[in-house]
């Protein structure tokens, strides 16, 4: 069957309907205000504005691969199948990103953050975290920030390194149990989040001292992060435990910044203190787990 198909025109001022559609389940309020800049940044014409027009009515023919208005609201599935769609009909010059020089990428943004497949939201300005009532451009509140830290705490008491271990143990962190490693994330979590949060001075990996840290502030951390996860990998460097942590304590600060930016939706840690070495009680005592 072949997909009819629509080109671009001109669009007015997208406006919400009285009840969000059920594919949206963040707050009216918020929806509003992220539209509002969104339009008066990228205007509304164009891609960006039929990637709100789409999701919130469906009247307008679908951004990306420019189908027929469905004539009511997309499901999340069909919002994430089009954020994720080839593009018809792109503007960009040959061997240009097709998400270059025609909206697509933003529009692309938008229909994710919509859906909920991230949480960065949509707009280009540099305050963004104010939507939230978060500092900076993160993506999370300090509230939120503070709790991940305790779960993180939390975890540490249960399971933590040893104060003294074994040099020939040190030096395979690899091969470590899976309470091991996961202590090493959590602490990798813990101290991240407490340099964010201004409780620790100096930053986990770079020691630079800032004040409170913006999220430009952690490039330098994931930038050294992404050397310390490769200790002992091919290619890597070799481990040696006196000049840096373990490398999942690397993993973890990269999990870590990329829940902050709003890239990733799942918290590096959960409300028991487990990271991605160790399993959830909740998961392993479900209904059917057994």
């Amino acid at each position: 069957m072949t997909v009819a198909r629509l080109t671009v025109k001109n669009v007015s001022a997208v406006r919400l309907p009285e009840h969000l559609p059920a594919a949206i389940t963040r707050p009216r309020q918020l929806v509003e205000a992220v539209l509002a800049q969104s339009l008066l940044e990228m205007g509304t014409e164009g891609r960006t504005a039929i990637a709100w027009d789409w999701t919130l009515t469906g009247t307008r023919p679908s951004p990306v691969t420019l189908s027929l208005p469905p004539g009511r609201p997309p499901s999340r599935e069909e919002i994430l199948a089009e954020s994720d769609a080839p593009p018809e009909g792109s503007t960009a010059s040959v061997g240009v990103p097709s998400d270059f020089c025609d909206e697509l990428g933003e529009a692309r943004r938008v229909l994710a953050w919509l859906a909920g497949a991230t949480d960065e939201i949509p707009v280009d300005d540099e305050n963004r975290g104010r939507f939230i009532a978060a500092r900076d451009d993160y993506a999370r509140t300090d509230a939120d920030i503070r709790q991940i830290r305790d779960n993180a705490r939390f975890g540490l008491t249960a399971c933590d390194l040893p104060e003294h271990m074994d040099p020939a143990a040190a030096m395979n962190p690899w091969q470590w149990e899976a309470g091991w490693m996961n202590a090493a994330w959590l602490r990798g979590v813990r101290d991240l989040l407490g340099w964010v949060l201004g409780e620790r001075a100096v930053s986990p990996l770079c020691g630079r001292t800032v004040g409170l840290p913006t999220v430009y502030d952690l490039t330098f951390e994931d930038a050294l992060a992404g050397e310390v996860v490769l200790q002992g990998r091919p290619d890597g460097l070799p481990v040696d435990p006196a000049v840096f942590p373990p490398p999942q304590y690397g993993e973890a600060l990269q999990a870590a910044i990329r829940w902050l930016h709003g890239e990733t939706t799942t918290p590096p840690t959960d409300q028991h203190g487990c990271g991605a070495y160790a399993a959830c009680p909740a998961a392993s005592s479900a209904p059917g787990s057994g």
